[in-house]
């Protein structure tokens, strides 16, 4: 893939999201790899909001180029003129596609946050809606599903199996058969009902760490809602590293998009002051973020942040950058970036299933080809991150934490 396709796919991130007033447009632009590449990175609605700033910006050049014959024609106004109509029209039709999708996942979060309500249930979204809104446009940002974590608003009871039962008294199939989260589909609309926040079977450390968000979203006093609705926000700090442990656990699995990191930058750009960064750091530290987050981190500013050109910096291939010394922490830190860059470029290592035994080899397969992250990214390696998965399935098939009932 063309170094100038990245770099222009980049560029009207940044216009989308209003971080940039000005691109550089130098060669010509291959505008199906530019879409295909804007949709397998999450992004094709902010790229096309890019498009669009750049267009108006054009039609403003183009007229004083007309106006002032002897001014030549900006190299955006011939670019875009290459945009093949009936590609962009497929485009537009996408992106409104995606819209009625956010708008039907609304009305469908809304109505199962009043039937909770209504059952005494405080309903938290997780991810969906609190990182959209993050976004210039929060429409522009859908979700593949719905994440929600249900606590009792009065009294103490399961409010999970709870929602299930409510859910299921509606006449919609409830599937429990994953420890996590249960799932089901209202018109058309997948919800996730997290039992758990975070992925922690066979692994002691991940238990922990559940223990401390759900303490953290537990003492919340459900006084940050979104308008109009039974829905509320986590507190940030929750937020904020499920962020990461969820960005994370794609790194190491599948592999990041751009989008990934983007969520990131705007989710800490809009709640910097609310996050209470001594506390975070030291759970970054504490459950073993660190070595992912530092680049992870430093990736999303230079992408979106001040200087975007760093991002396209060269340190060799990967092979060579994985086979040096990385002697010292500036060079190591810049070459881990380089790593993790290249990763993102890469398509994801995805599979069909997780379930099953088709399943499990699958993610085996994705745990040994991804052994080079574990290496440079973590605080374990490859080997026991196979032994900790085997060990969640073969013992510890529906775990337990603080006394929960698993269903």
């Amino acid at each position: 893939m063309k170094k100038d396709t990245k770099d222009i796919f980049l560029q009207l991130v940044r216009f989308g999201i209003g971080l940039t007033e000005s691109i550089e447009i130098t060669d010509n632009v291959d505008w199906v790899q530019l879409k295909s590449m804007a949709d397998s990175q999450g992004l094709s609605a902010v790229v096309l909001d890019g498009i669009d700033v750049l267009g108006s910006q054009s039609s403003k050049l183009q007229e004083n180029s007309t106006q002032n014959p002897s001014n030549s024609q900006p190299a955006i106004v011939s670019q875009l003129s290459t945009l093949n109509p009936q590609l962009k029209l497929e485009w537009i039709g996408e992106v409104l596609q995606g819209e009625q999708t956010y708008k039907l996942q609304h009305e469908v979060a809304r109505d199962m946050g009043n039937l909770f309500h209504n059952n005494a249930i405080r309903t938290y979204v997780l991810k969906g809606d609190v990182i959209a809104e993050c976004y210039p446009k929060p429409n522009h940002r859908v979700s593949v599903d719905v994440d929600c974590f249900l606590l009792p608003d009065k009294g103490e009871f399961d409010a999970w199996a709870l929602g299930n039962d409510l859910i299921r008294a509606k006449h919609f199939d409830v599937k429990t058969d994953f420890y996590k989260n249960s799932t089901f589909d209202i018109s058309g609309v997948v919800v996730e009902n997290h039992q758990y926040l975070v992925p922690f079977r066979g692994n002691e450390r991940l238990a922990e760490l559940e223990k401390v968000l759900e303490a953290m979203i537990q003492s919340d006093k459900g006084e940050d809602r979104f308008e109009g609705t039974w829905l509320y926000r986590p507190p940030v700090m929750v937020s904020a590293l499920f962020l990461i442990e969820h960005a994370y656990s794609h790194f190491l699995h599948e592999g990041l998009t751009w989008r990934m990191v983007l969520d990131w930058v705007l989710f800490k750009k809009k709640h910097e002051a609310e996050i209470h960064w001594g506390d975070f750091e030291a759970l970054i530290d504490e459950y073993g973020f660190r070595k992912f987050y530092d680049v992870f981190n430093a990736l999303g500013q230079e992408a979106f942040g001040n200087d975007s050109s760093r991002i396209l910096e060269t340190f060799g291939t990967s092979e060579q950058v994985r086979a040096s010394e990385l002697a010292n922490s500036t060079s190591k830190l810049a070459k881990l970036k380089k790593l993790m860059l290249e990763d993102i470029w890469a398509s994801l290592d995805v599979h069909k299933t997780v379930r099953g035994l088709k399943g499990k080899l699958a993610l085996a397969g994705n745990t040994w080809r991804a052994r080079w992250k574990y290496r440079y990214f973590t605080e374990t390696n490859w080997m026991k991150a196979l032994w900790i998965q085997a060990k969640g399935v073969m013992l510890e098939k529906n775990p337990k934490l603080n006394d929960k009932e698993n269903h």
